[in-house]
């Protein structure tokens, strides 16, 4: 049975004990249990712990409420599945919470179900699932697309030396009475595209990283190394 972390917030034991009492009982997961009672103790508890698979916050709470703490949390978390609880059917506070990115909302008289709770749970840890594979697919997409671009820039750089080179080839052999000057000019000019798609060619086995784009939005790109040029032979 797969193990998942819980971080219960409520102030009123009752409440709390309930909760542990329903996830003890699931079929689904062993869920690993942490219980405090303020917001204050549970950004604690996360610091000490790490991130927790689900919590279960309430509303109310002393000190920092429950709508500070989220906003808290989401600055830093997105993937872990937050259920809000509260007394409250208050539409303002519904609405408040949702906009935050609480993943469900529900009120302590609907909890008589004990479905309901573990319902909400395995809907939400489903949801943060579907949107990692999601955003896997997203990556590997954009992976494809720039090393299809970098192929693409490698096919250009190595493809103009090579039709110079076949240019000024064809120029030595169709022009027989040239001068030693001219050959060499000729030659020179082989040289330098030559050492231009060797300079390509020893780029690519470093081609490990991926690039960080700000100006696309965090498209990661591979692209070839940038590195100093090496003085030519006269």
């Amino acid at each position: 049975m797969i193990t998942r972390t819980v971080l219960i917030v409520e102030d009123e034991t009752s409440f709390a004990l309930s909760f542990q009492h329903i996830l003890k009982r699931s079929l689904e997961y062993n869920y690993q249990i942490t219980s405090v009672t303020s917001a204050e103790d549970a950004l604690q508890a996360i610091r000490k712990e790490g991130r927790f698979d689900v919590i279960l916050l309430d509303y109310f709470l002393p000190g920092i409420n429950g709508a500070e703490f989220l906003k808290t949390l989401r600055s830093n978390d997105q993937e872990t599945v937050v259920v809000v609880i509260s007394a409250s059917q208050d539409y303002k506070i519904v609405h408040d919470v949702f906009k935050l990115g609480a993943d469900d909302f529900i009120t302590k008289e609907e909890l008589s179900n004990a479905y309901v709770l573990e319902k909400s749970i395995l809907a939400g840890l489903e949801k943060k699932e579907y949107q990692k594979e999601i955003a896997n697919r997203e990556v590997a997409r954009q992976r494809l697309d720039a090393i299809t671009t970098l192929i693409r820039t490698i096919h250009h750089e190595l493809n103009n030396p090579l039709a110079i080179i076949n240019l000024v080839m064809a120029k030595l052999l169709s022009s027989p009475q040239l001068t030693e000057e001219t050959q060499k000019g000729y030659l020179r000019e082989i040289r330098e595209n030559v050492d231009r798609m060797s300079d390509i060619l020893r780029k690519l086995p470093k081609v490990r990283e991926q690039m960080y784009n700000k100006e696309l939005r965090g498209l990661k790109l591979f692209a070839l190394p940038d590195e100093p040029e090496s003085p030519k032979e006269p």
